[in-house]
């Protein structure tokens, strides 16, 4: 039976109509001051409690009422719109009365970003704004609330890192036991951030920058493997999370069973249906489908493309935000996409300006990984019976560098007796049917580039299942080896079907290397291994259905 998911009521006073996508791009630094004394803005209530908070804002006395007419959100109250981007914004002929007699009333749910905010009506379009009005301030009750708690696993079994945000900072601890309410351990934190100039370049730098608040991580350790843990994360001075929970990491053994759940390229939506510079509002049916499959999970592998900010700061804090019901539960573990890293910068093996100026500090701020360094994003890990070995496509990976290098040491290392189960994953496809052929980051070009340089590493210490995104499609190949399907070899799995509009550029004829395709459909990836057999499936989002099933067996 159909299920759909969408969470795309607008929950308006008003009656809602089909909804119209402005222009790609805000004109903000062509916004120009010319207040109407007549136009009122009103945002209620005043005070929220907690981060997810729904605001109604009411205006009226617009003159020659406008298609054109919006309501931007700005962090802080103070904040220039012809200097700063709006968090997010909505048209205000949403509402139906805004066209016959230039009011209305619609709803927006705020994150808390630890500041004030106030809703600004603009007139003449998103191109050339004109600012017309300006809302009372809406604050938070506290805006140290601890927000965006997410997990990650660590270089032991017996320890588990969580990270969350707050505006600011006195001892910020991680407590925890094994009854609810009742933490009687208690790990101190630690704590960092960036600022505007750790940015490459605009946005990121200039109209898309946006305070990141206090970056905490904290170990809770000598876990006990299988047993589940209640845990709050905060500050004696500045207040604590809700009690989340999570069952400690199993120790690797090759006789257990592990279950996860992979996808790429997803980004983050709205729920009260109102725009983004980029929107994935499918990754809104990912994350519910996924919540609802969190009891048979045990961890997040997140391939790439990981919150679409390209540069707008607070669309991290709206991320962090969505996943957190899945992230504060099972481990969420990432590598890096050409949306987190590149641009002309040294570090960026492709200098396009996917990461809209961010290059990589964000993503590697915000996610505690077991990496090397900061500046190594890449890493091993192990749980239950399998070992993952996570890449970044957008370093150099050729041989002789330092990736290069990491990963043979890491492949190398691999204990095949405790996880049977090897599974390989990095952003940008080895295999691929796609018809980008630029140079030299399009997607045949990078697959050529990563078959010369890696394919025969991850066949020396068989690989048995290699994942990719990038391209938002599911494409699945055979057992594959220099472009020819062979016995025993790898099986390369795209599964870039996360959230971001989906991609149909395949090739006139499909390399015959490939056995299954799918570009009409959101979706996920699950995966189960035990001892002897490793199933995978590809679900589609709006009928929760397998799409694909294949097994692999030892």
């Amino acid at each position: 039976m159909f299920r759909f998911l969408y969470f795309l009521l607008l929950f308006s006073a008003c009656d809602s109509h089909v909804f119209i996508h402005p222009l790609s791009k805000l004109g903000v630094t062509e916004t120009i001051r010319d207040i109407d004394p007549n136009i009122k803005v009103q945002a209620d209530p005043t005070v929220l409690q907690s981060s997810g908070s729904w605001v109604t804002v009411t205006w009226k006395g617009v003159a020659s009422p406008s298609g054109d007419d919006w309501i931007g959100v700005y962090e802080p109250a103070s904040a220039d719109p012809n200097a700063s981007a709006p968090v997010k914004y909505q048209f205000a002929n949403i509402c139906s009365s805004h066209m016959t007699n230039g009011s209305g009333t619609v709803r927006f749910r705020l994150v808390n970003t630890r500041v004030d905010i106030a809703f600004k009506f603009l007139r003449n379009g998103t191109k050339f704004p004109i600012l017309a009005a300006v809302s009372n301030v809406v604050t938070f009750k506290n805006p140290n609330e601890p927000t965006q708690v997410h997990l990650a696993l660590t270089d032991s079994s017996s320890s588990m890192s969580v990270s969350w945000v707050s505006g600011m900072v006195s001892e910020p601890l991680v407590i925890w036991g094994t009854t609810p309410g009742h933490h009687p351990s208690v790990a101190r934190a630690s704590y960092r951030t960036y600022n505007v100039s750790h940015m490459c370049g605009a946005p990121a730098s200039t109209v898309g920058w946006h305070e990141p608040g206090w970056l905490i991580q904290a170990n809770m350790i000598q876990l006990k493997s299988g047993v589940k843990y209640y845990y709050k994360v905060g500050d004696k001075k500045y207040g604590w999370s809700l009690e989340f929970s999570f069952v400690a990491a199993p120790t690797p053994d090759g006789t257990q069973r592990t279950r996860l759940i992979a996808f790429g390229d997803m980004g983050n939506g709205q729920v009260d249906g109102s725009i983004q510079h980029w929107e994935e509002q499918p990754s809104l049916n990912t994350t519910a489908n996924i919540l609802s499959e969190l009891d048979d999970t045990d961890l997040i592998l997140h391939i790439g493309d990981i919150s679409y900010a390209v540069g707008y700061a607070a669309e991290w804090d709206e991320f962090f935000d969505q996943i957190q019901p899945i992230a504060s539960k099972i481990p969420y573990m990432v590598c890096m996409g050409n949306h987190e890293l590149d641009f002309p910068v040294p570090s960026s093996l492709f200098s396009g300006q996917d990461s809209g100026g961010e290059c990589g500090i964000p993503y590697v701020y915000r996610f505690a990984m077991p990496r090397p360094s900061l500046n190594e994003p890449w890493y091993g890990f192990s749980y239950g019976n399998i070992h993952f070995v996570l890449m970044s496509t957008e370093h150099e990976f050729r041989k002789g560098s330092p990736q290069y290098n990491f990963l043979v040491n890491e492949l190398a290392s691999v204990d095949r007796k405790t996880t049977p189960w090897l599974i390989f994953a990095g952003h940008r496809p080895m295999y691929i049917d796609s018809t980008d052929n630029g140079m030299p980051a399009g997607e045949n070009p990078v697959a050529e580039l990563l078959k010369d340089e890696l394919e025969s590493l991850l066949k020396e210490y068989s690989v048995d299942l290699a994942l990719w995104a990038h391209h938002h499609s599911y494409q699945r190949t055979c057992p594959v080896y220099q472009k020819k399907c062979t016995p025993n070899a790898l099986t390369h799995v795209v599964i870039g079907m996360g959230g971001q509009t989906l991609e149909v550029d395949r090739k006139p004829v499909t390399p015959k290397y490939f056995v299954k395709l799918e570009d009409k459909h959101h979706g996920y990836s699950k995966i189960e291994a035990n001892a002897t057999h490793l199933d995978f499936w590809y679900i589609m989002n709006d009928v929760k259905e397998p799409f694909d099933h294949f097994v692999l067996s030892k």
